[in-house]
């Protein structure tokens, strides 16, 4: 049944906006999905959710951030993204914008090759590591697994001369895409102060976990002594949403997640709501102290750093002194 590709929400209800977006992304997804698999037949092409629906975190004013691999065997004639375009468009889901990192087919052998690489761009970096990140599968569920298991082997691959060195070249990835956005958010809010608000409250509460959800893994796979140790948890923690690896690890290591989900339910039942995002569209940053609402977010992003940060401070002894060490040299 095509239902049981998509996990149920593993939420209590007393997290209510966690659920619902849950909820309201898979159906969506499912939807998608089925379009696609009536329409083509391609074991070749992988098309895999990235953004809010690969956190399972997407409401009525999300976009479809999503990207298409292509293997070298892949049959080259379905259009596939025209296809997902107007299955989206169907269900009044708007798509990103063309100049992004999203809606593109990708050549499977470039996701790899360019590792490390300085003419690198952030495109690449950013279709590399995302599967990592946050990213739900649309399109052939097999194929994505396995893409997503061959780029983390091709990061803990190079760590097989030295069997007791952390993941530091993920870890150095993670950082630099992480730290990108946030430059890049200043850019953007340079030359269209119009959006400022939305991308400020979005870095500051899904771009945070967005983040969070890999560094907290790589950190914590630090407690397994040999690399392959390392290898086989970071691969079992890739099964679930930024948010959920980040609760269970608090919450393996003895830490409540209750405060952590309870401020991110908030931010997302606010983010989802039409009005909410029209009343903030147009502040201008002068204002911004005397908005109501953005100052409800801000504070609320405040307390779920917070968390974050104490929890990391909390884990020292627990995760390898080198493992901690790399966040900063």
């Amino acid at each position: 049944m095509l239902i049981s590709k998509y996990r149920s929400c593993p939420y209590d209800v007393q997290y209510q906006n966690l659920c619902t977006s849950w909820n309201y992304t898979k159906q969506k997804l499912e939807i998608i999905n089925a379009d696609l698999e009536n329409k083509i037949n391609n074991p070749g092409i992988a098309v895999m959710a990235a953004g809010s629906y690969g956190r399972y975190e997407a409401g009525p004013p999300s976009d479809l951030d999503y990207y298409i691999i292509s293997m070298p065997d892949a049959n080259a004639t379905d259009d596939i993204m025209s296809i997902v375009s107007s299955g989206a468009t169907e269900l009044g889901i708007e798509l990103p914008s063309e100049d992004g990192v999203f809606s593109v087919k990708i050549p499977y052998d470039n996701i790899l090759n360019k590792l490390g690489n300085k003419e690198e761009t952030i495109a690449e970096l950013a279709q590399r590591l995302l599967p990592l990140i946050e990213s739900a599968p649309i399109y052939n569920f097999g194929l994505c697994a396995e893409i997503t298991g061959n780029i983390l082997e091709k990061y803990m691959d190079l760590h097989r001369d030295s069997p007791e060195k952390e993941a530091v070249i993920l870890l150095n990835d993670l950082i630099r895409f992480f730290r990108y956005i946030c430059a890049n958010y200043q850019y953007k809010s340079w030359h269209d102060g119009s959006k400022w608000v939305l991308r400020n409250i979005k870095l500051r509460h899904s771009r945070v976990i967005m983040y969070a959800g890999l560094l907290f893994v790589i950190l914590n796979a630090s407690k397994k002594e040999y690399y392959l140790e390392k290898e086989k948890y970071i691969k079992s923690m890739l099964n679930y949403t930024p948010i959920e690896r980040i609760s269970k690890i608090m919450e393996e290591n003895g830490h409540s997640a209750h405060t952590l989900l309870y401020n991110y339910d908030y931010f997302l039942g606010m983010i989802n709501q039409e009005s909410i995002r029209n009343k903030l569209f147009n502040l201008d940053y002068s204002e911004r102290h005397n908005h109501s609402i953005f100052g409800k977010l801000k504070r609320n992003s405040v307390f779920l750093q917070e968390e974050l940060t104490n929890f990391v401070l909390s884990m020292r002894g627990v995760w390898s002194n080198k493992a901690i060490g790399y966040l900063i040299f």
